[in-house]
């Protein structure tokens, strides 16, 4: 009995993980459209860089979930390879501002990473997108 319930419930953790690896990363786009916002208002002054530099970190973390989910869920070559192609995006993006000193026109490159990382994000959360979609589109007519 247990050997025919189990499969079932794996069938539908990995389904789970499959949402999450697609919705976190729909949730990191949402963040970095935010971090723009968040970086104009420390560009213009009417605050520091201090929320930019923390939603930063955050969205950076929550990318190591994305990798998780990819290992747990989807488990194909494409994904776990885009995950980790993504964290290694995502961390080379939040170190360039540490090169401000010694290399500014390599530190200019944070924004440009940073659009890199929202389109990452986007193609990996589109699934998830494509998917509610789909269910809910009227059947054609016979």
């Amino acid at each position: 009995m247990l050997n025919k319930i189990a499969p079932l419930g794996f069938r539908n953790m990995r389904n789970g993980f499959t949402l999450a690896y697609h919705w976190i990363a729909l949730v990191i786009a949402a963040g970095v459209v935010v971090q723009f916002f968040l970086a104009g208002v420390g560009v213009f002054g009417a605050d520091s860089f201090d929320a930019h530099k923390s939603v930063g970190w955050m969205l950076h973390s929550a990318s190591i979930l994305i990798l998780i989910a990819a290992i747990i869920g989807p488990r194909d070559r494409k994904s776990i390879l885009m995950s980790i192609a993504f964290i290694v995006v995502f961390t080379i993006q939040v170190m360039l501002p540490g090169a401000q000193d010694d290399s500014p026109w390599l530190a200019a490159f944070h924004p440009v990473l940073a659009l890199a990382v929202l389109g990452m994000a986007v193609h990996i959360g589109m699934p998830a997108i494509s998917r509610r979609r789909a269910a809910s589109a009227p059947n054609p007519a016979r």
